[in-house]
Protein backbone atom coordinates (compact mmCIF):
# COMPACT_ATOMS: atom_id res chain seq x y z
CA UNK A 1 0.00 0.00 0.00
CA UNK A 2 2.92 2.40 0.51
CA UNK A 3 3.93 2.60 -3.19
CA UNK A 4 0.46 3.84 -4.20
CA UNK A 5 0.64 6.85 -1.90
CA UNK A 6 3.29 8.86 -3.80
CA UNK A 7 1.65 7.94 -7.10
CA UNK A 8 -1.59 9.60 -6.01
CA UNK A 9 -0.12 12.32 -3.83
CA UNK A 10 1.71 14.21 -6.59
CA UNK A 11 -1.35 14.76 -8.83
CA UNK A 12 -3.55 15.47 -5.82
CA UNK A 13 -1.23 18.18 -4.50
CA UNK A 14 -0.73 19.59 -8.00
CA UNK A 15 -4.46 19.91 -8.70
CA UNK A 16 -5.35 21.28 -5.27
CA UNK A 17 -2.59 23.89 -5.23
CA UNK A 18 -3.29 24.90 -8.84
CA UNK A 19 -7.01 25.26 -8.13
CA UNK A 20 -6.33 27.46 -5.10
CA UNK A 21 -3.83 29.62 -6.98
CA UNK A 22 -6.04 30.03 -10.03
CA UNK A 23 -9.09 30.87 -7.91
CA UNK A 24 -7.16 33.52 -6.01
CA UNK A 25 -5.98 35.09 -9.26
CA UNK A 26 -9.39 34.80 -10.91
CA UNK A 27 -11.33 36.41 -8.08
CA UNK A 28 -8.62 39.02 -7.62
CA UNK A 29 -9.00 39.98 -11.25
CA UNK A 30 -12.79 39.94 -10.90
CA UNK A 31 -12.47 42.44 -8.09
CA UNK A 32 -10.12 44.63 -10.10
CA UNK A 33 -11.97 44.25 -13.41
CA UNK A 34 -14.07 47.45 -13.19
CA UNK A 35 -10.88 49.45 -12.78
CA UNK A 36 -9.03 47.49 -15.46
CA UNK A 37 -11.90 47.70 -17.92
CA UNK A 38 -12.15 51.47 -17.56
CA UNK A 39 -8.40 51.87 -17.99
CA UNK A 40 -7.68 49.31 -20.71
CA UNK A 41 -10.79 48.48 -22.70
CA UNK A 42 -13.94 50.58 -22.44
CA UNK A 43 -16.01 48.39 -24.77
CA UNK A 44 -18.24 45.80 -23.04
CA UNK A 45 -17.26 43.18 -25.62
CA UNK A 46 -13.64 43.51 -24.54
CA UNK A 47 -14.40 42.69 -20.91
CA UNK A 48 -16.64 39.80 -21.93
CA UNK A 49 -13.94 38.32 -24.15
CA UNK A 50 -11.30 38.61 -21.45
CA UNK A 51 -13.65 37.06 -18.89
CA UNK A 52 -14.41 34.10 -21.11
CA UNK A 53 -10.73 33.43 -21.83
CA UNK A 54 -9.91 33.69 -18.12
CA UNK A 55 -12.61 31.11 -17.36
CA UNK A 56 -11.21 28.80 -20.04
CA UNK A 57 -7.73 29.19 -18.55
CA UNK A 58 -9.09 28.59 -15.04
CA UNK A 59 -10.56 25.27 -16.20
CA UNK A 60 -7.54 24.19 -18.22
CA UNK A 61 -4.87 24.94 -15.58
CA UNK A 62 -6.03 22.29 -13.05
CA UNK A 63 -6.59 19.76 -15.84
CA UNK A 64 -3.07 20.32 -17.15
CA UNK A 65 -1.67 20.05 -13.62
CA UNK A 66 -3.53 16.77 -13.13
CA UNK A 67 -2.08 15.32 -16.32
CA UNK A 68 1.40 16.60 -15.47
CA UNK A 69 1.05 15.22 -11.94
CA UNK A 70 0.35 11.74 -13.26
CA UNK A 71 3.09 11.93 -15.88
CA UNK A 72 5.76 13.30 -13.54
CA UNK A 73 5.02 11.27 -10.41
CA UNK A 74 7.91 9.58 -8.67
CA UNK A 75 8.45 8.17 -5.24
CA UNK A 76 10.87 10.90 -4.13
CA UNK A 77 9.28 14.11 -2.78
CA UNK A 78 5.73 13.78 -4.15
CA UNK A 79 4.48 16.91 -2.36
CA UNK A 80 7.37 19.05 -3.59
CA UNK A 81 6.90 17.79 -7.13
CA UNK A 82 3.17 18.53 -6.96
CA UNK A 83 3.82 22.04 -5.69
CA UNK A 84 6.38 22.58 -8.45
CA UNK A 85 3.83 21.56 -11.07
CA UNK A 86 1.23 23.84 -9.49
CA UNK A 87 3.68 26.75 -9.47
CA UNK A 88 4.24 26.44 -13.21
CA UNK A 89 0.53 26.07 -13.98
CA UNK A 90 -0.41 29.11 -11.89
CA UNK A 91 2.44 31.08 -13.47
CA UNK A 92 1.10 30.14 -16.92
CA UNK A 93 -2.38 31.30 -15.90
CA UNK A 94 -0.92 34.57 -14.62
CA UNK A 95 0.96 35.05 -17.90
CA UNK A 96 -2.26 34.38 -19.83
CA UNK A 97 -4.04 36.97 -17.70
CA UNK A 98 -1.38 39.61 -18.28
CA UNK A 99 -1.32 38.97 -22.02
CA UNK A 100 -5.12 39.16 -22.22
CA UNK A 101 -5.38 42.41 -20.29
CA UNK A 102 -2.58 44.03 -22.29
CA UNK A 103 -3.40 42.88 -25.83
CA UNK A 104 -7.19 42.85 -25.89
Amino acid sequence: MAPARPAVLTPLVAVAATAVGVLVLFFGQSTLSPTLVEALCPAPDCALGIGLWLIVGAVLAPLISLIAGFLLRRSDRPVGRGLHIALWCVAAYLAESVVLWITV
